[in-house]
């Protein structure tokens, strides 16, 4: 074999192994991202992920939540949510996965979906969209962080049916912000654009929502969401049911 076809072979043998690796490393890249992942597993993974750990603020450890992989969970941005409140039909479910009453609330959630058929239940990450209030020395409310302009046109579409947003001075005074808020987790029901239920935070008699749930605590929680689930599904549902 002269020179020239041997310096061909090593160049194609070179270049299919190039090729090999840029095909592994493409992959791993994938499974990497967690945008390429499957809305559930995303959903399972986040959630996941606070199992064991603490909560760095209060030194508290996170509830643990188990979720299978099949979760009905599916990624909505607030800018969607807000089309959605127009004219969808589902469920929405406003929560963020270090939120421990969500936390709590979520195995209750799956329970409720799956006794039901429930297809899927949207879900937006409320954590980082919100606005955050505070007040000053006069307790006089200020805007320390603004949210997003999608999280504004949602509290204006569910101010109906969202409570008065109050905070507490040193004095323990209670302070109306004048404004709405949208707390998690929050369940609603909506069909066609009219909302048929909604349900804030887990049970009553759940003062800390690091820990557990009772078994009657659940079993509240479940008969909750399953009812709300059946009037979505009822076909002779609307506005008035």
């Amino acid at each position: 074999m002269d020179q020239d076809k041997k310096l061909l072979i090593f160049m194609v043998a070179g270049l299919m192994t190039l090729a090999t690796m840029l095909g592994l490393m493409a992959v791993q890249k994938k499974d990497e991202n967690p945008v390429l992942k499957s809305d559930a597993i995303r959903f399972k993974e986040e959630y996941e992920a606070l199992n064991g750990t603490m909560n760095e603020t209060n030194k508290m450890n996170y509830p643990i939540v188990e979720i299978k992989e099949d979760n009905p969970f599916v990624y909505k941005t607030d800018d969607e949510i807000v089309k959605f409140l127009e004219n969808g039909t589902g469920i929405i479910y406003f929560g963020f996965s270090s939120c421990p009453w969500c936390r709590t609330a979520i195995p209750m959630l799956m329970k409720a979906a799956e006794s039901t058929s429930l297809g899927e239940i949207n879900y937006v990450d409320i954590k980082n969209i919100r606005d955050s209030l505070t007040l000053d020395d006069n307790d006089q409310v200020v805007v320390s962080a603004e949210g997003t302009n999608g999280y504004k046109e949602i509290l204006k579409k569910l101010d109906k049916v969202l409570d008065p947003y109050y905070l507490i001075s040193k004095n323990g005074k209670q302070i109306d912000t004048k404004e709405k808020r949208l707390y998690a987790p929050t369940v609603i029901a909506i069909k066609n654009g009219n909302i048929l239920d909604i349900h804030v935070d887990t049970v009553k008699s759940q003062e800390n929502g690091y820990t557990p749930l009772s078994a009657k605590e659940q079993e509240e929680l479940f008969g909750i969401y399953q009812k709300m689930f059946l009037k979505l599904l009822d076909s002779s549902c609307d506005e008035s049911c």
